[in-house]
């Protein structure tokens, strides 16, 4: 069989890493197609290991419409805007901000009461859509997808602002080859824009991700298959403490800290919001808030710090580093994403021995669920609105966080933690089986992934 996977950047890759790794293992040919615009502090390192692994792997750059580029750009993004406005209510931040993916003349029309108006009705969106529809197939692209002859498409993310990927599910579908949509992540559903045209499948987390292509989306039920996370597969098969993670004492010489005293890990998030202010804010006051209480405190007074950045928002770690409280760690200090055995192993190696894990809106508290370690949310004021974005309540809906409202109760949870105490034990182990593997099926997800691609081939 002969599988083509379509991303519009290469930084999507290790999202499916585990899953070309598996094709590869049973006899299968992958190929993928995918921009290689460079993405601020996201290197390629997992599709370059993955091309070494595999000399076979295929990578192609990927094609763009010539003509009607920017009419075509233009009009999906409307789609999406419109699909934003109908959720209006939780996505206060990207109706304020959507304008950072539109044209400035376009955005000063569009971001009128008038033209709000016109884009929240729903017939006007049916218009929009089909003429969306009517465009035709890019030709280039056709020929590309005849050229590899693939027994099947699949596309990552899909619902991101101009979705070049969507150029290639349309050629794919006018060549009658099935296609799959591909989660790259648990908010994608929710926090992006929408689909231009269904693809003929969807492979997504679980349950409730199905629900929201299905509410959100309108996508047909029986078209939607739920996999699991891939890329978590190997926290839940086969893992080794004495070779998935390093000692306590080998992160601490690196990290630099003390190895004699415990520490809470702090995982920053790729961006927080605030939509009256229009602008991303940094998490530098809420680690200084909590770093003078834990510190102020006899019960906490000996608890390090270990601060992760995001590489996606690293703007803030300059000046944070010259002012960090001596309680305070920063590791790795430049960043980076867990896409590699060694970068994965060093991430795993923070969550693994951490006494538990906080921060405000990020996707660690997945890895940090499956690892079984207490999480702590902190809503401060000024930044709960992030806690308001509408794939949180995937979280808090579980029960498995402890909220911490403002530094002083952060420092109380971090005790009763210390203490021995994890009251929401029982509610992150049904999370992890409810959210992270695949439903009705002890396979990994990988695994289980690679067998839908396999029968969903020859469903055409």
């Amino acid at each position: 069989m002969r599988v083509l996977f379509v991303s519009a950047n290469y930084s999507y890759y290790f999202a499916i890493d585990p899953v070309v790794r598996e094709l590869f293992r049973r006899g299968h040919e992958v190929y993928l197609v995918t921009g290689r615009r460079e993405k601020r502090n996201f290197p390629d390192d997992s599709l370059k290991n993955a091309q070494k692994d595999h000399p076979n792997l295929v990578v192609r750059p990927l094609l763009k419409r010539r003509f009607l580029r920017g009419f075509v750009r233009d009009l999906q993004e409307l789609i999406n805007f419109a699909h934003v406005l109908n959720h209006e209510a939780s996505r206060q931040w990207d109706v304020v901000l959507w304008g950072r993916f539109f044209p400035n003349w376009l955005w000063r029309i569009v971001n009128t009461p008038a033209a709000k108006a016109k884009l929240k009705d729903r017939a006007f969106q049916r218009t929009l859509r089909a003429l969306e529809q009517k465009i035709p197939v890019n030709s280039r692209i056709r020929k590309e997808i005849q050229q590899i002859d693939p027994d099947v498409v699949l596309m990552l993310p899909l619902v991101n602002s101009d979705s070049l990927e969507s150029e290639y599910k349309r050629a794919a579908q006018a060549l009658s080859i099935p296609t799959i949509y591909a989660m790259s992540s648990w908010d994608n559903t929710s926090t992006k824009g929408t689909f231009h045209g269904y693809p003929d499948y969807s492979l997504v987390w679980n349950k409730p991700l199905a629900d929201e292509l299905v509410h959100l989306h309108g996508h047909p039920r029986e078209t939607i298959y739920m996999t699991g996370t891939p890329r978590f597969s190997h926290l839940f098969k086969d893992f080794d403490e004495k070779k998935d993670v390093l000692s306590r004492e080998e992160l601490c010489q690196q990290a630099g800290l003390l190895t004699e005293k415990p520490y809470i890990l702090y995982v920053c998030s790729t961006f927080l919001v605030n939509s009256k202010r229009k602008k991303e804010i940094d998490e530098a006051i809420i680690i200084h808030d909590i770093a003078r209480a834990m510190e102020a405190d006899p019960r906490t007074r000996e608890v390090q710090i270990l601060v992760r950045p995001h590489p996606l928002n690293m703007g803030f770690i300059p000046k944070f580093l010259g002012s960090k409280p001596q309680n305070v760690f920063v590791f790795p200090v430049n960043g980076e994403i867990p896409d590699t055995e060694e970068k994965i192993k060093r991430y795993n190696s923070s969550i693994y021995h951490a006494r538990a894990v906080m921060g405000v809106n990020t996707t660690a508290y997945l890895e940090v669920a499956a690892l079984d370690r207490p999480c702590i949310t902190l809503y401060f004021e000024e930044f709960t609105e992030t806690q308001q974005l509408p794939h949180f309540h995937h979280l808090t809906d579980a029960g498995f966080l402890e909220i911490a409202n403002g530094a002083e109760e952060t420092v109380r949870i971090v005790h009763k933690i210390l203490d021995g105490a994890d009251d929401l034990a029982a509610q992150r182990h049904d999370f992890v089986i409810n959210f992270l593997k695949p439903v009705g099926s002890d396979k990994p997800s990988d695994e289980y992934f690679a067998d839908l691609i396999e029968q969903l081939a020859l469903k055409k």
